[in-house]
């Protein structure tokens, strides 16, 4: 999001490219007028620490640097397919960094071509700023600068200059101006879903002498394109809402003083206005202005719930570096409800313990359970669908799976949920009975076989969903018997897709205990019972006909 960086890193001294910005005459260019077109991205190096800071106390500052990097890899991806059909717009990447010109010294090859830009801003380095950087912040700088070079080997390198975001865009096209570019577009790297057509549509506005505005969902913008004949003034104009936003600063006691919720609010409401009045500031001009499309960047915890949402519904957004690396850092909750387990729960115990580290694993104790004590355990009150939806509001993962504690789960399982919920909201796996005789053999056939005919999950197919979706559809209902099942038909009554797992879960077969005629039997009675709620009798008089096996 091009609006909201929370810490600048401070200005380079000065530069050919900031002279010629001081002493810039009213109409901006000096060179003819071409058809030159500038494509410009404005981006972090993508340090972990140092980037998608807001993500951080989510995802930590690794995951929050790989969130960066995925949307940086997908935004190159775009421009290779984009330049082959608009081969005359140059790509000028702006980054930010408090020690530039030494990553600059170290990421470019002496064997290669800078630009006259970047060897005179080299050459006028001062002393002082070497001392900014510590040596082993500098060395990190050039591996990240080194990576962007090689994601975008055609691009031009450029320092972000200026003492907020708002100059520091408005020294951006200054500086394509001044290298005789008619229309410069400035976006950042943090928008999923643009797209070579979205490109192409700007660009075309820009030969058609309009400049472009895009709207974020949070009142900021994400693009903001202009062509090269604006006025100084109205170029001071468009981007000073950067000085407005500084002398809210002025009084840092007044500040200090406000409460946070206020300081929160007053913060949102100067971003609130930040589209509308550089969209006035546009049309203020003698130049007719495009809007695009409004689009959500990808900024804090929410802006990555939406988009995780959004991915079994997108095959773009499934196939996207962004998508997969989404889905790769979901944390995951298994919620295990327990009720006289015995020694079922301590096997449950030791075939989780290899995943302690990788997910987030509850316990939902309905009573008389003996737990180990190496893990979290919530206290219940008895019933499944209860103890479930206790727990679901305890857990912090950000997709919950339901686990029956007489499951066996097959290797990879968290790997297999993700690759699941790339393509479907809510999916299950596919069950296995142990032991595994002809006539359970065709049970779990019938079982796995009704998740795609008859758009039904049971719980010891191990369900799993984003806990937006859990809470959107209130949870399991809360009755005594079929929880899942009338889970599975609120689902299906709302068109939600449900997939299955390739792998298999291996489920206990305790509750068809006996002869062959009597697990017979024991099938049909609860095909009844399910047909008989279907109808609608009362859940509580069906509740006292099952058989409660512990």
């Amino acid at each position: 999001m091009l609006t909201k960086v929370n810490k600048m890193s401070k200005a380079l001294p000065a530069s050919p490219v900031k002279n010629k910005i001081l002493h810039a005459p009213k109409m901006l260019f000096a060179k003819t007028r071409t058809s030159k077109q500038a494509l410009i991205l404005f981006t972090r190096l993508p340090i972990a620490g140092k980037t998608k800071t807001r993500l951080i106390p989510y995802l930590g500052k690794k995951g929050a640097r790989d969130i960066h990097l995925a949307l940086l890899q997908d935004f190159a991806k775009l421009y290779r397919n984009f330049h082959r059909r608009e081969k005359e717009v140059k790509l000028f990447l702006f980054f930010s960094s408090a020690t530039a010109n030494e990553v600059v010294e170290g990421a470019f090859d002496p064997g290669k071509k800078e630009s006259t830009k970047e060897q005179e801003g080299r050459k006028e380095e001062s002393k002082e700023e070497r001392k900014e950087g510590s040596k082993e912040d500098i060395k990190k700088d050039i591996a990240e600068m080194k990576m962007l070079r090689n994601l975008f080997p055609d691009a031009e390198f450029v320092s972000q200059e200026g003492e907020n975001i708002f100059l520091k865009m408005k020294n951006a096209f200054l500086y394509t101006f001044q290298e005789g570019y008619s229309f410069s577009y400035l976006v950042g790297a943090d928008i999923p879903f643009l797209s070579e057509d979205s490109f192409c549509k700007v660009f075309s506005a820009g030969r058609s002498g309009k400049n472009v505005l895009g709207e974020s969902l949070d009142g900021g913008y994400y693009g903001i394109g202009l062509q090269s004949r604006v006025k100084s003034s109205e170029l001071d104009k468009i981007f000073s809402l950067g000085k407005k936003r500084d002398d809210c600063k002025v009084n840092p006691e007044q500040n200090r003083l406000m409460k946070p919720e206020c300081a929160k609010r007053e913060k949102q409401e100067q971003e609130a206005d930040i589209f509308e009045y550089t969209k006035t500031a546009l049309y203020a001009t003698r130049f007719p202005l495009l809007l695009l499309k409004k689009r959500r960047d990808i900024d804090d915890r929410e802006d990555i719930a939406a988009y995780r949402q959004l991915i079994p519904y997108n095959k773009a957004l499934q196939d996207s570096f962004i998508g997969r690396e989404i889905l790769r850092q979901a944390k995951i909750s298994i919620i295990i409800p327990c009720y006289k387990e015995g020694d079922t729960l301590s096997n449950m115990e030791e075939q989780l313990r290899p995943y302690k580290k990788q997910a987030e694993i509850l316990f939902a104790d309905g009573g008389e359970n003996h737990f180990s004590g190496e893990y979290r355990v919530v206290p219940c009150p008895k019933g499944r669908a209860k103890q479930m939806n206790t727990v679901a509001k305890v857990a912090s993962g950000d997709i919950l799976f339901f686990l029956h504690c007489d499951s066996i789960l097959p290797k990879g399982f968290l790997e297999e949920i993700r690759e699941a919920l790339r393509k479907t909201p809510v999916a299950c796996f596919g069950i296995r009975f142990s032991p595994s005789t002809p006539l359970m053999m065709i049970c779990s056939f019938i079982s796995n076989h009704r998740v795609y005919d008859r758009k039904v999950m049971f719980g010891d197919q191990g369900i799993f969903l984003g806990r937006e979706l859990f809470f959107q559809m209130g949870g399991f209902p809360d009755i005594p018997l079929m929880e899942d099942y009338q889970f599975s038909l609120n689902l299906k009554s709302r068109g939600i897709p449900m997939g299955l797992c390739k792998k298999r879960l291996i489920t206990s077969e305790r509750r068809f205990s006996g002869s062959f005629f009597h697990k017979l039997l024991i099938m049909w009675k609860m095909n009844r019972l399910r047909a008989r709620y279907r109808k609608g009798e009362d859940i509580n008089a069906l509740a006292k006909e099952y058989r409660d096996i512990r």
